[in-house]
């Protein structure tokens, strides 16, 4: 996760989480952290060639809420680490809901 050590992301962990724990069959890389604040962390990688669209952006939400009532507590830092275009709408949204974007 370079793009994540330039941006000044660092970890104390850093795992994968399986998105069919919680039902999901979503094509993205879901990782849970905690960071050397002790603040919890996740992180979502997308990898597409089409653009990123709000309707997906507000499935991560709902993905994000699942993994928080999976572990049990809220997770303060969300971050996506990005590989594909993205709608100005989107982005709008993710920034007005606190989410970091890291394009590659």
């Amino acid at each position: 996760m370079k793009p994540l050590q330039a941006g000044g992301y660092l970890f104390k962990r850093f795992e994968p989480f399986s998105l069919r724990t919680i039902g999901s069959r979503k094509r993205i890389g879901v990782y849970h952290g905690v960071d050397l604040q002790n603040r919890y962390t996740l992180v979502f990688v997308v990898d597409k060639k089409s653009r990123v669209l709000r309707k997906e952006v507000r499935e991560w939400f709902e993905i994000k809420t699942k993994i928080e009532h999976h572990y049990g507590y809220r997770i303060l830092q969300n971050i996506v680490l990005l590989h594909a275009p993205i709608c100005s709408k989107a982005k709008a949204l993710l920034e007005s809901e606190g989410w970091s974007l890291v394009t590659v």
